[in-house]
């Protein structure tokens, strides 16, 4: 249980930080209600009927973006303090500094997920799904966001200190995260016209999380530290941090 609780308590320290600031938060929700306001505009003319197609592209095109804005500024506190070299020697295990972060993107953009839910229930009636079946709602919004996340966290750490790193992650996120995305899309679409096959899409997307997640946090410590020497972490780490 030695790297779960790492994991939360660097998590904690990192949003502790960002409600302080409140930088990356107030910018993901002032996206994703400015793509709202776009999508309700863009579609608000259009027949009833073609909403249930279009909800479930504004849901994920919006969490892709604001997924994106987040994953670009989830190491820049380590790199413009230049300390990321640093965090590699606390006493912690490496593969808990990647969960730390996932669970701090997870959260913002699972937040903005929620956010726009209802917002999309008040625009669209097709939505209504979202808050007649609130768990199923949340469930798929966490499970589709993991995958998501999971995949941008591992690149986000291995430009983290690249130059032009904001335009790289882009190119090499959205198409490494296309299979949740589209998972995601369908099983959305599933559970808008309540149709008996969204369980087993929901655990479709489960197996997808469970094997990025793990493939993702075997690779982040390479990914991390790329070519060179790769300093040890200090002595004692599982004895202090517990």
């Amino acid at each position: 249980m030695i790297v779960p609780r790492q994991a939360w308590l660097l998590a904690k320290n990192d949003l502790r930080q960002e409600l302080r600031d409140l930088e990356l938060v107030l910018t993901a929700s002032f996206f994703t209600l400015s793509v709202l306001v776009m999508f309700a505009l863009a579609f608000a003319a259009l027949p009833s009927a073609t909403h249930v197609l279009a909800v479930p592209g504004m849901l994920w095109i919006a969490i892709a973006f604001v997924g994106a804005l987040t994953l670009t500024r989830i190491f820049d506190r380590e790199r413009e303090a230049d300390t990321l070299r640093a965090v590699l020697t606390w006493p912690v295990e490496r593969v808990a500094i990647y969960f730390g972060k996932l669970l701090v993107a997870l959260a913002v953009v699972v937040g903005c997920g929620a956010l726009l839910m209802p917002a999309l229930v008040l625009l669209f009636p097709a939505a209504r799904a979202f808050a007649e079946r609130p768990f199923e709602a949340l469930a798929l919004l966490v499970l589709g966001s993991l995958a998501y996340c999971a995949v941008g966290t591992l690149f986000a750490a291995g430009l983290a200190t690249a130059s032009g790193k904001n335009v790289l992650l882009s190119v090499i996120l959205y198409p490494l995260t296309s299979p949740a995305l589209i998972f995601a899309l369908v099983s959305t679409r599933a559970l808008l016209e309540n149709h008996p096959s969204f369980s087993t899409y929901l655990g479709q997307l489960a197996a997808l999380d469970v094997v990025v997640v793990i493939v993702a946090s075997w690779m982040f410590e390479p990914v991390l530290l790329g070519p060179g020497a790769t300093p040890e972490p200090a002595r004692g780490a599982k004895e202090r941090v517990r």
